[in-house]
């Protein structure tokens, strides 16, 4: 009878240290799968269990660490590609520097540039910038003394005679810039041993009739042998000129901005541009300088595309960007970069408006 009474309260107890352990351990917050099974196989005094719970866990945080790494890997391919960049992006990034700054790097490579905006031009004096008397405006009478002044005072000659380096004139092919690089640089003074070039990727921002190039037949009667228009043979017409016509319609019916309306087209044609400094540079064995005969609207986007106005008031011009047809229409990457040990006074000099015939040197750093 005892006997009985004992294995009936011993089994009692028992039941009830069972619901009571039970529901203290569904009071627990539950732990994920894989640690539970950690917890479980912690619990094991076998070591081959004990290693197996230090790889699960090695594994899950390696495995986590290559998708951060990936991921990060992604966000940087994204990124403008400085420094002359490399070629995990199309689009670039060139940094300009002082030109006293020249073989600062000895990693680097350098190409000094002399920027030039054409001297006074028809269309500057009238503003009828959409007249057809203006179509590829000319200079001034104005503008032939600004060249001739820019000329007489030589400032570049004078660098010359002690460094004897090598000058190209690269120049838009509107007839104003080509004027204005031909009465400021004359090749025997400057030693240029190139023909002027002329560069689309130079023009103005394509906008009016002033803006429109003359054709390249017409062009090469007028300037002769001195100026090589090779890269224009192509295109006997003007072919920006042609697009906007098609995307916008005729200069009568469209007389507002055109490519000031979608900027980076005009970004994207400079960096074009510097590309082409670069694989020059790839080529020539001797030091060698370029002058840049350009235009105001273009020059200001390059100086200041992507660029905000918390520093210096100055912007890259245009107006509403109502033909920019990008997907992205926030991802506008610098066309050049200004490096902050070389001071705030330089990027002021480069990115403020340039008035007419007046030069600006820098130096582009290639990595």
């Amino acid at each position: 009878m005892k006997t009985a009474l004992l294995r009936k309260t011993s089994s009692s107890s028992f039941r009830r240290y069972c619901y009571y352990y039970s529901l203290s351990r569904r009071q627990q917050t539950l732990l994920p799968r894989s640690v539970s099974k950690a917890q479980k196989s912690t619990e094991n005094n076998s070591d081959d269990e004990k290693r197996m719970t230090t790889k699960t866990f090695t594994f899950t945080k390696t495995h986590f660490e290559k998708k951060k790494k990936k991921k990060k890997k992604s966000d940087d391919e994204n990124d403008d590609d400085v420094n002359n960049g490399g070629k995990k992006n199309k689009i670039k990034t060139f940094t300009l520097r002082p030109k006293e700054r020249h073989g600062t790097n000895e990693k680097a490579r350098y190409v000094t540039l002399h920027f030039l905006r054409h001297a006074e031009g028809t269309h500057n004096v009238s503003r009828e910038y959409n007249d057809p008397k203006h179509k590829d405006a000319r200079l001034t009478d104005f503008g032939i003394k600004q060249c001739e002044k820019l000329a007489k005072a030589q400032p570049l000659l004078l660098e010359k005679k002690s460094s004897k380096k090598k000058m190209t004139v690269a120049t838009s092919p509107m007839t104003r810039c080509v004027q204005t690089a031909r009465l400021c640089f004359d090749k025997e003074s400057h030693m240029i041993t190139e023909k002027y070039v002329a560069l689309e990727e130079l023009r103005e921002t394509v906008n009016y009739q002033c803006d429109i190039r003359r054709t390249t037949s017409e062009l090469k009667e007028e300037f002769g042998a001195s100026v090589d228009f090779s890269r224009l043979e192509n295109d006997e017409e003007d072919p920006l000129w042609q697009y906007w016509i098609e995307r916008c319609g005729s200069e009568e019916e469209h007389t507002m901005h055109r490519e000031s309306a979608s900027l980076y087209k005009c970004a994207d044609r400079a960096r074009k541009f510097f590309e082409w400094v670069v694989e020059k540079k790839d080529t020539e064995e001797e030091e060698e300088e370029i002058i840049v005969s350009s235009h105001s609207a273009f020059l200001r986007c390059v100086f200041n595309y992507g660029h905000t106005q918390e520093k210096f008031e100055y912007h890259m011009g245009g107006s509403e960007q109502v033909f920019d047809d990008r997907e992205d229409k926030t991802n506008n990457v610098k066309v050049v970069q200004y490096l902050p040990e070389d001071g705030d006074a330089f990027e002021e000099y480069m990115r403020r408006d340039y008035e007419n015939c007046e030069l600006r040197s820098a130096v582009l750093e290639i990595l």
